[in-house]
């Protein structure tokens, strides 16, 4: 194919679509996004299919839902052979370069020798990425996990021993992708994705970016009730103020680099969102809530996505490998599990979803709080059974702050979504869910919880199966 654009990927970790200055938030400016927005199409209705980072980065890459795709868990890796973006870009005539968090190669024993002999100098997971779990991906500037915003690391190609990034992670790793593509002098049009960690905890941002007081912050009804989740949010919004700025920059680079500023689609996203202090929670996601599933989905390209600003239509994630295949007038493999949203976003009037499959598979199972579940959201309904045969039921027309469950209220309208939830799973070849839903036994006796640790009790089950022993 003639004149095929460059392709950048911005992809952040737990940022609420939400916040966003052009998608309504009154304390957060963001001037690139709503830049990006303005001159391409912003999805107010973006959805994160498995709210949570391993599973999630799965489905982007593989165009296919956790349940059923080659990364189905948090401590999974995208397997060796399967095939992912990058692979079909590459067979389309693409170099492809990966800079930042990757999160889908995690390898217990991979810690190279310079990182087993000063353990304290890394954070949890220093591993190194193996080639065969990276995708398929040529260049590769990547790390698994930092969780540490002013003392990143990542690995260089083929190097064994990590490199220290000097600076803040964001900062550091726009630097490096700037300076590839201001650099770059291949044959081949560009895939490149910048992967950064920000907003995601640990919360920490820049000086110069925390301008919030946490006491003047506007805070919807849902808002939770502890008197640190105001001083959380205000550091959380920095962050994203200081990754707004850095897309400006790299934008900017773009618009300046040869053969890159009138040939060059962009999409930002986020893996997953973040409740920010709704439902009494902040740095925690993995739950059907909206501000947990909702994520930015911006798509740009000068003379080819015409300036639409917001666009209503229901995305997710799974959806982007395909419509990113549309974009190019490439074949969409079958496969592939989304929906192509190409002809929408080039001004076509056509179809778009009138539901999205939502799951949470492979739950890292850190307390009581994190259960798998499986669930759905339409137009106007959101629906979800847990494991433990608990279910939501929001009208989101009604109840856009999810304050009033109907599963017990309404239980026409719960089993209409539980059977549509069903044909969803089918669809998607849904390995064993269906069996809990449809012949699912309740337990027995509640569950004691032994942990002496503070939980946000985001589950259902909290209500009447799970319990703390006396003391």
């Amino acid at each position: 194919m003639a004149n095929l654009p460059h392709m950048i990927y911005i992809l952040s970790d737990e940022h609420c679509g939400k916040a966003m200055s052009h998608m309504g938030d009154p304390n957060v400016r963001t001037p690139h996004m709503d830049r990006l927005a303005d001159e391409g199409v912003s999805f107010t209705r973006a959805y994160s299919n498995c709210p949570v980072c391993t599973p999630s980065r799965g489905t982007i890459f593989s165009g296919r839902h956790a349940h059923s795709g080659p990364v189905q868990g948090f401590f999974d890796v995208f397997k060796a052979t399967a095939p992912s973006t990058a692979t079909m870009l590459r067979a389309e005539g693409y170099h492809t370069a990966y800079f930042g968090k990757w999160h889908c190669g995690v390898v217990h024993d991979q810690k190279p020798p310079g990182v087993r002999g000063n353990p304290d100098a890394y954070t949890r997971w220093p591993m190194r990425t193996p080639e065969f779990h990276r995708a398929g991906f040529q260049d590769w500037y990547g790390f698994e996990v930092n969780n540490a915003p002013f003392k990143g690391f990542y690995y260089k190609e083929h190097e064994v021993e990590p490199r220290w990034m000097e600076g803040y992670q964001t900062d550091v790793l726009t630097d490096m992708a700037i300076e590839y593509i201001t650099s770059y002098d291949g044959d081949e049009p560009l895939f490149l994705v910048l992967s950064v960690e920000p907003p995601h905890f640990p919360l920490d941002a820049p000086e110069e970016f925390l301008r919030f007081k946490p006491d003047d912050l506007i805070v919807p009804p849902n808002f939770g009730e502890d008197e640190s989740l105001r001083e959380q949010l205000a550091i959380y919004y920095a962050m994203v103020e200081n990754l707004d700025s850095n897309i400006g920059r790299l934008v900017q680079a773009i618009d300046g680099a040869s053969g890159f500023k009138e040939n060059t689609a962009t999409a930002y996203f986020s893996d997953h969102g973040d409740f920010m202090g709704s439902h009494n929670a902040i740095n925690r996601k993995s739950h059907p809530q909206e501000e947990s599933v909702r994520i930015p989905a911006i798509f740009h390209w000068p003379n080819n996505i015409p300036p639409q600003g917001k666009q209503d239509g229901l995305f997710s994630l799974v959806d982007l490998l395909p419509t990113t295949l549309g974009l190019l007038g490439a074949e969409i493999p079958d496969h592939l599990q989304g929906f192509d949203h190409s002809s929408n976003l080039r001004g076509r009037e056509s179809d778009s979803p009138d539901a999205v499959l939502l799951e949470m598979h492979g739950n890292p199972r850190w307390n009581l709080d994190f259960q798998d579940w499986r669930g759905l959201v339409t137009n106007q309904w959101k629906y979800a059974f847990y494991e433990t045969g608990h279910q939501y039921l929001f009208n989101l027309a009604n109840d856009p702050f999810e304050m009033n469950n109907l599963s017990e209220s309404d239980p026409e309208m719960c089993a209409q979504m539980r059977q549509r939830l069903l044909e969803l799973l089918a669809d998607t070849r849904e390995p064993f869910f269906h069996v809990i839903i449809e012949h699912g036994v309740p337990p027995e006796f509640p569950v004691l919880d032994v942990s002496d640790a503070k939980t946000a009790g985001l589950s259902p089950a909290w209500s009447d199966m799970i319990r703390r022993p006396p003391k």
